[in-house]
């Protein structure tokens, strides 16, 4: 009774060192693809979906944010929504003029972001040649890459950096739109 109480606990020992080997196995086939993801070529292909967004920017919805909760309400003014077949595809909020001139700016691609925008003189009006202060990558819901032209603010890697605040901003907003009154 004790031999085959023994050979089950050491089968049974057997199938979870083969499970364990089998989770660290899969575990590192997607650590090798995430690695082989190639940020610059997403980054360029996301650039290029701006582009086409841009270029195809109907009249947005505005929303005043004077009901909004309280972090919101008092760093922006307003907020507009651009949509496409009915999804938000950008989001660009506006501060209050006496405060700051900084601006936001959240891509969409199938309810998903996949770029934040940071202007710190968000009010001048856009030309080819202006760039972004910051620009935030997204892939699937993780921030892959981040570009830093601030002269102001200096940010050292992505776990330091606004990435995954600007995540959950963005989230909030196309709550906001989605729950908003017609």
């Amino acid at each position: 009774m004790l031999l085959v109480l023994n050979s089950c606990k050491d089968k049974k020992n057997e199938k979870d060192a083969d499970q364990t080997m089998e989770n660290q196995e899969v575990e590192m086939v997607e650590e090798e693809m995430e690695m082989n993801i190639n940020t610059d070529s997403l980054a360029t292909e996301i650039d290029n979906k701006q582009e086409m967004i841009e270029s195809n920017l109907g009249d947005p919805v505005e929303m005043s944010t004077e009901n909004l909760r309280e972090k919101t309400k008092q760093k922006w003014k307003k907020i507009h929504f651009y949509t496409k077949d009915g999804q938000v595809v950008r989001v660009k909020t506006y501060p209050y003029e006496d405060i700051s001139k900084r601006t936001e700016e959240f891509y969409f691609d199938n309810g998903s972001l996949m770029l934040a925008v940071i202007e710190d003189d968000g009010s001048e009006e856009a030309d080819n040649e202006k760039k972004a202060d910051k620009i935030y990558y997204f892939y699937n819901g993780e921030p892959i890459k981040e570009v830093n032209n601030s002269k102001r603010e200096k940010e050292y890697n992505l776990k330091d950096s606004d990435a995954e605040e600007l995540q959950q901003e963005a989230m909030e907003y196309l709550d906001l739109y989605s729950n908003r009154e017609e």
